[in-house]
Formats: structure tokens, C-alpha cells, sequence
């Protein structure tokens, strides 16, 4: 899925649920873009200038994303995204944005935050910030807007 398409259909889902407002304007112009592509442009410049790199630094890192499943987009975990985009070890991808999602436990280590990157692929799906080197949140990608 391109990264357009991606910021569409969550913003058209943050929409949907009422969690992305727009306030009204001071005075009505007669010819105003809709509050969707409205919100939809503000969402693609804000997720273009938002890709900080980051380093997966595990090995067989599973990539998540159910662009059907809303749960995914505003929860993500094992469960809510089930369809694995891409299985990645030691590499570099863009990072988006991240949020709270699944509490993931590993050697010892336990993250609750997940990452929604890029691939160099153009493959984009969560993974867990245990698997990130950076931390429990990590520096230079913001919170997820929606």
C-alpha cells in the first residue's frame, strides 16, 4: 500500500470514529474543500515530513498492517494486525510515527510502544519498539496524530 493511500485510509478512519475534528471557520467561503480532503492533505504533509530513520536491529522482525481492520490502526498488536507484510532483519527503514500498542515481551525486555515504518520497499506496517534501537519510545519519530 503507498503511503498516500496509507494516510487516507486512516485519516478517512480517524474520520469515521470522530477522533479527527476540524473547526469550523470564521467565515464561509463558497468554494471550501471538503473537511476530508482537507484533513487528508494536512495528513500526507504532516507524514512526509515526519520519516525519521530507524534501525531494526533484530533478526526475523515481523512487519504488521491490516489496513481493513481498525483496531490495527489505532491498537496495533499480534492480534488486531494479523497479516505480516514482511519479515525483516537488521535494516533501516522510515519511521512515521508511533503509538501505544500491544505490550510485547522479549529477553528480558518488555515495550508497549510499536512504530509504524516504511520499508525501502515501500512496504509500510507496525513493528514493536522492542526491536528498534532507540528505547522504549524512540527519538525524532512523533506520536501518532490520530
Amino acid at each position: 500500500m503507498s503511503t498516500g493511500r496509507l494516510v487516507r485510509a486512516m485519516t478517512a478512519t480517524a474520520l469515521a470514529a470522530g477522533l479527527l475534528t476540524l473547526a469550523p471557520a470564521a467565515s464561509a467561503a463558497p468554494e471550501r474543500p471538503s473537511v476530508t480532503a482537507a484533513a487528508a492533505d494536512a495528513s500526507r504533509a504532516d507524514a512526509s515530513a515526519a520519516r525519521t530513520s530507524v534501525y531494526i536491529w533484530a533478526t526475523n522482525v515481523n512487519v504488521r498492517h491490516d489496513g481493513a481492520d481498525a483496531d490495527c490502526v489505532f491498537h496495533p498488536s499480534r492480534a488486531s494486525c494479523p497479516t505480516v507484510v514482511a519479515t525483516v532483519s537488521r535494516t533501516t527503514a522510515k519511521g512515521h510515527c508511533q503509538r501505544v500498542g500491544e505490550t510485547i515481551h522479549d529477553s528480558g525486555y518488555s515495550n508497549r510502544w510499536w512504530t509504524l515504518v516504511e520499508l525501502a520497499d515501500g512496504k509500510i506496517g507496525w513493528v514493536s519498539n522492542i526491536y528498534i534501537q532507540g528505547g522504549e519510545k524512540i527519538a525524532g519519530v512523533p506520536d501518532c496524530a490520530w
